[in-house]
């Protein structure tokens, strides 16, 4: 099948270059450096920001990438390498019976605002995600740690340069949970000033301070002197909202924005023909799917049919124009080490079975509503699936949503569109856990808020099943645990339909130098090097 022609043209983009290209400069040309003169700016297309910046709340990626700026956590990994190495934390030790890590911090961290990194941070930083009464949580606050604070057994401080996490029960990935964006420590001085508000007013210790924020726009950034590992090359980054596939493209070529992994994949083959910009070669890692409403759509059978109606080779020619595969290792990406091809039935595509699935559920005619984000890859993605529906014998409604408001939908068990919801998931930390252990995990965001699978038989017990497998020492063994598991959990379930795993297109200006791309491949933003 075949639903048209790519999205932008060279004749539409040229049409639009003056335009675009002097917009976005309008947006920008208010960002000069407080003293007067030239700054060195480093522009990133985002795909939107709601003005709030807090590692528990999760808006958009924009607003994620810059409290990834504006705050480091006590491990890092740098994609680079999948290992996570010291950050704030100096070094740590853990226990013989693995329950219990004791962290030594660095004594030369300062925030923001001018005071010393402590244990009192990060014991305010973590506790306020382990503890969903915490005066600081903003509405609507997602917390990203909540399913590690469920196996924390105390936090505490035995002096301002220690802390010591104890276990309820083993957990080999807490190294790498603690590098993810949810686990940023913030200075307790500005929680206690700023409470539920610190997203706004949002104060760390990484490389970049906060300087302004306007929502549906950009988010102002400058350089901090006093990070840990040297002042960043560049004086300002901005994170610019451009949700225009046309504009990101056509401002990319002018020099607006110096880089961005929002580059739209049609545009992708004759970008790199271009000699001002380098296309970065970006590992296929985003996992991109459909997620159903169990609560709305409660027959598996009728679920089993929508899986299979779903044509992958169309979503990855005409949707990622080759930047993408099937997904043939279900929700891992061919990049991590979980990867199992074998599983590549769970995605087939079967028009015929799905049309009989459908029949003999009694659900021929019956209308069902489609949620998607208006940016990206979505609306293109959300037109094929609606056709291939129709294919076999469904009625699709379509919503598509600004993305400063989409996520709030998602975790609204009540709008009118929650049955069927397009998504995907980023390797913010690069293992299985991270994957198929967030979306098949009955409590939080995946399983409770958007599926509703929690509430499905047998579901609290697959929370038990990948604490277990992520524990496995043995990496023969863990691989076959989360193969198992995947094929259990999709086919009792299916509450997923994997879609394509695709790469975040990284593409930038030549002249920007020392640019952590695979980072920013996994929506990771670590720009301390980098230079215009």
């Amino acid at each position: 099948m075949d639903i048209g022609d790519p999205v932008i043209s060279r004749r539409t983009l040229l049409r639009g270059v003056p335009v675009l290209g002097a917009g976005l400069a309008g947006l920008l040309g208010g960002c000069g450096p407080a003293g007067g003169g030239a700054a060195r700016t480093l522009t990133l297309a985002v795909d939107g920001t709601s003005a709030v910046h807090d590692p528990a709340f999760y808006s958009t990626i924009g607003d994620w990438m810059a409290v990834d700026c504006i705050c480091r956590g006590l491990t890092f990994i740098s994609f680079d390498d999948v290992e996570p190495v010291p950050d704030l934390a100096e070094s740590w030790t853990v226990s013989g019976d693995r329950l219990t890590y004791t962290f030594t911090l660095r004594r030369d961290v300062t925030f923001h605002n001018g005071a010393a990194f402590t244990s009192a941070d990060v014991l305010a930083s973590l506790n306020r995600q382990f503890d969903d009464t915490d005066p600081t949580l903003p509405v609507g606050a997602s917390r990203p740690l909540r399913s590690l604070g469920q196996n924390v057994a105390e936090l505490t401080a035995p002096d301002p340069g220690t802390v010591v996490l104890r276990l309820a029960r083993p957990d080999r990935t807490l190294l790498g949970r603690l590098a993810d964006i949810g686990a940023r420590i913030l200075s307790k001085a500005a929680l206690d000033e700023h409470g539920r508000d610190i997203g706004r007013h949002p104060v760390g210790a990484g490389p970049f301070r906060f300087v302004s924020a306007a929502a549906g726009q950009n988010v102002v950034l400058e350089a901090f002197d006093g990070y840990r590992l040297g002042r960043p090359p560049v004086d300002r980054l901005v994170l610019q909202q451009v949700t225009d596939p046309s504009a990101i493209v056509s401002s990319l070529l002018s020099g607006d924005l110096s880089a961005t992994q929002f580059t739209p994949y049609s545009a992708l083959d004759w970008l790199r023909e271009d000699d001002d910009l380098v296309v970065y070669d970006t590992p296929k890692s985003c996992a991109a799917f459909l997620m159903i409403d169990v609560r709305r759509i409660p027959e598996l059978a009728v679920r089993k049919a929508i899986n299979l109606a779903v044509d992958r080779e169309s979503i990855v020619r005409q949707v990622f124009f080759g930047a993408a595969v099937t997904p043939d290792g279900y929700t891992v990406a061919p990049d991590q080490d979980a990867h199992d091809p074998t599983l590549a039935d769970l995605s087939r595509t079967d028009v015929a079975a799905a049309a009989r699935l459908i029949r003999d559920a009694g659900a021929t005619g019956r209308t069902v509503r489609l949620m998607s984000a208006s940016d990206s890859w979505h609306p293109r993605a959300a037109q094929i699936i609606a056709q291939n529906l129709a294919a076999i014998g469904l009625q699709v409604e379509t919503d598509t949503v600004d993305p400063a408001g989409y996520f709030s939908r998602l975790l609204d068990p009540d709008d009118p569109f929650h049955e069927l919801m397009i998504w995907e998931r980023n390797s913010y930390y690069p293992d299985a856990d991270d994957m198929i252990g967030v979306l098949a995990r009955p409590s939080g965001v995946y399983g409770d808020l958007i599926s509703g699978f929690a509430g499905l038989p047998g579901a609290a017990g697959w929370a038990g099943i990948l604490f277990d497998a992520k524990n496995i020492a043995d990496p023969r063994a863990r691989r076959a645990r989360y193969t198992r598991i995947q094929r259990d959990w999709a086919g009792t379930y299916m509450t997923l339909v994997m879609l394509a795993h695709a790469a975040n297109p990284v593409v930038s200006r030549r002249n920007v130098q020392h640019l952590n791309w695979k980072a920013l491949g996994n929506h990771r933003c670590y720009l301390d090097t980098a230079d215009v």
